[in-house]
């Protein structure tokens, strides 16, 4: 290469056969690299990977608001089952490779340990919209609980959020535990208190339902979201649905993929502080609940209700069925 290059310097037509004589390289190579200056050249091999199928798909998904990385490769992992061309690692590489960037960012909580069985976090993440295959727009909550030891989640759909709701809810919430917790951490949420000035007032229902319960509800001071951290973590888990976006056939599977799929799939994923699925930690957890109370008891709670906002369709849903009301009633 050197001597091509004083050739070239000198504007020297190299003899190659002579070259390929002296230096055991092929002459046509030496050409080359002659009308390169003198520089090997080397062939630039496009890279591929199995997630370039996936890339129209993927650039689409994280552009939707407030979703995350996992809960992308989460949906593709629901979609595509055995056929996912790689691991979560292998995913992160990719869209990190391609410059793939999703618009949320989560901000960190400072976290806290208690005793197993001790504590339950839980919150409302309000006002969320999802739309069907056939357009349909759904505005609806998700009740979510977490256990402050194992951080086993649940996950509750809920088109309102009523004081009758939380109490839905938080009922719901220890069924599926199993058990109840000594402690219930929560915010000052209207379903709960009522707040005048700097007096806070439980709700007389909710004071019952802790009491038949055997457990004490714990209220955040106010604007310190970051004392119920773990609960306040599982947000990043319900924005998992976000994927699902013109997805969904039915209100019905948008439920049951809440309740059922993103719930089973969080509770299955390593926790950041207990290097552990919060499932394995709950098989623990779950000899320390407290004992339900009496079934009638309980049942007593739950009042068959619905609330919903009357579009301007005129039609309310209930149990998969439509039904009109008067039309003074639109946006009440």
């Amino acid at each position: 290469v050197g001597e091509l290059k004083i050739m070239k310097a000198l504007n020297i037509i190299p003899n190659c056969s002579a070259l390929q004589r002296k230096y055991g390289t092929d002459r046509h190579t030496i050409k080359k690299y002659y009308a390169n200056d003198g520089i090997p050249l080397k062939k630039k091999v496009e890279r591929t990977s199995r997630w370039d199928p996936l890339y129209d798909e993927i650039v689409c998904l994280m552009e939707i608001d407030s979703v995350s990385k996992k809960a992308v490769y989460n949906y593709l992992e629901n979609k595509y089952k055995d056929n996912i061309p790689g691991t979560y690692n292998g995913f992160k590489a990719y869209t990190l490779r391609k410059g793939i960037q999703t618009r949320s960012s989560e901000k960190p909580h400072v976290l806290y340990e208690v005793e197993p069985g001790y504590q339950l976090q839980c919150d409302w993440k309000e006002n969320m919209k999802i739309h069907l295959k056939n357009g349909e727009e759904i505005i609806f909550n998700v009740f979510s609980a977490t256990l402050g030891y194992s951080r086993e989640h649940v996950l509750i759909y809920s088109s309102s959020k009523t004081t009758q709701d939380f109490i839905r809810c938080i009922i719901e919430t220890f069924r599926r535990l199993g058990g109840t917790t000594q402690t219930i951490l929560t915010d000052n949420m209207s379903a709960v208190v009522t707040v005048k000035g700097r007096q806070k007032k439980i709700h007389p229902q909710i004071n019952q339902l802790m009491k038949d319960l055997n457990t004490d509800l714990k209220l955040c001071k106010a604007k310190t979201p970051q004392t119920k951290g773990k609960d306040e973590n599982s947000n990043k888990f319900v924005k998992w649905i976000y994927p699902y976006d013109y997805s969904l056939e039915s209100e019905e599977e948008l439920i049951h993929t809440i309740e059922n799929v993103i719930c089973s799939q969080c509770n299955r994923q390593i926790n950041s502080s207990t290097r552990m699925p919060p499932s394995k930690l709950f098989q623990k957890e779950k000899d320390y609940l407290q004992p339900l109370p009496n079934k009638i008891l309980l049942e007593s709670y739950l009042a068959e209700h619905t609330v919903s906002t009357v579009p301007p369709t005129l039609l309310i849903q209930y149990k998969g069925c439509r039904y009109s009301v008067p039309q003074q009633y639109i946006n009440k």
